[in-house]
């Protein structure tokens, strides 16, 4: 969405999730989607945010709990996200762990989610990503030139619709208070 179709009144601002304050003072509502896999210290962001929370404000959590499929193009995609994740001192799957580190705080709700997609909107997700990865040096320990051209290649046939199995993801959803 557009800065500019949210409407009138609305301010934006850039700003490193991992430092607080946050611009604007305490808020309502804090919402973070498949962010926390990637900061090294979630639990203490977590503790961050929720200290920005106006009274009977409100921390939603929508994270990773698991990704599965049989497809092995996918497969070998997870593989390197994880490895890269992992060497960078982060986790793909953080649902278990925000559950436990969750745990003691007032929870207005917890629930677990699956979607599962087919394989030519699962290529069309990551594909973009893979293209990225090539630079992390993570990556390029796990994962030659030529596998990586080909795993291009085998998720540009699966977003063509070339076949390829669907994916499931299971998300961790919390409603945290403040």
């Amino acid at each position: 969405m557009a800065a500019a179709e949210c409407g009138p009144g609305a301010v934006f601002a850039v700003h490193d999730v991992t430092q607080v304050p946050f611009p604007g003072g305490p808020a309502d509502l804090i919402h973070a989607r498949l962010l926390l896999s990637h900061l090294a210290e979630p639990e203490r962001a977590l503790a961050r945010w929720r200290g920005e929370l106006r009274a009977g404000g409100r921390l939603l959590l929508d994270e990773v709990e698991w990704i599965g499929s049989e497809d092995p193009v996918f497969v070998r995609y997870l593989e390197l996200v994880r490895y890269m994740l992992r060497a960078r001192g982060q986790q793909l799957e953080i649902g278990p762990r925000l559950d436990l580190a969750t745990r003691s705080l007032p929870r207005a709700r917890a629930a677990l989610r699956e979607l599962t997609l087919p394989a030519a909107r699962v290529a069309e997700m990551f594909a973009p990503n893979l293209a990225e990865f090539r630079h992390q040096p993570a990556i390029r320990e796990r994962a030659s030139e030529s596998e990586l051209d080909a795993l291009a290649a085998e998720l540009a046939a699966r977003e063509r619709g070339e076949g390829g199995l669907p994916a499931t993801w299971c998300m961790r959803q919390l409603e945290i208070e403040a």
